[in-house]
């Protein structure tokens, strides 16, 4: 018989998953954070975001073009590209 401890088995994916770099590169450390949305509002948030690399990258640029539109947050500290990375072009 197997036993399978889970935070066992979340160590070994972790540090697993580290050695091969899955996901993307890090320009600067992040937090993992979560947002209640209505259903209404993240389909058009998933529909408008087809033009962008992902969702957190549109829901990303939306906050930093705030940011920058307010005087917070520095142009050339802008993570997200200026113009829509579309897909395919």
């Amino acid at each position: 018989m197997i036993d399978n401890n889970c935070n066992t088995s979340i160590g070994i994916v972790d540090s697993d998953m580290a050695k091969r770099g899955v996901g993307q590169p890090k320009k600067e450390s992040t937090s993992v954070k979560s947002v209640r949305l209505p259903d209404r509002i993240w389909k058009m948030v998933s529909k408008e975001s087809k033009k962008f690399r992902s969702v957190n990258q549109y829901i990303l640029s939306l906050i930093e073009d705030k940011l920058i539109k307010e005087d917070n947050l520095d142009d050339s500290k802008r993570i997200s590209p200026n113009s829509n990375s579309t897909k395919g072009e």
